[in-house]
């Protein structure tokens, strides 16, 4: 694949980033998934959460669909192919990773609500 059908292959994903609002959720799937014991494969669900800050602009993170625990990371960059995301252990080390816009497929977009 080229740079530019990466380019074009990106761009659905990437316009759907960009209209994100305050606490809006975008569902995807990236990869798959080997259940443990049926050995069934699967697609791997992830979510993209999106916050508005009024001073710094828009923050995002992506984290493993009902994953209540340190299971996410950061977007540090959005570039026309890849999202390029980080974290942090507690040793303080960084862990980055490119996750290719073009191999996501979107599903539904979530307005999250406060309680």
């Amino acid at each position: 694949m080229t740079y530019q059908d990466k380019v074009k292959a990106s761009k659905e994903v990437l316009t759907a980033i960009e209209a994100m609002g305050d606490g809006e959720v975008i569902e995807f799937t990236y990869g798959t998934d080997e259940h443990w014991k049926t050995k069934e494969i699967t697609p791997k669900v992830y979510e993209l959460r999106c916050r508005v800050y009024t001073i710094g602009g828009k923050a995002y993170s992506v984290s493993a669909q009902g994953s209540y625990t340190n299971d996410s990371m950061n977007i540090d960059k959005i570039t026309s192919t890849t999202l390029r995301l980080y974290t942090y252990d507690m040793f303080r080390q960084r862990t980055t990773y490119s996750l290719p816009l073009y191999e996501m497929k979107i599903g539904i977009t979530i307005t999250e609500t406060s309680n």
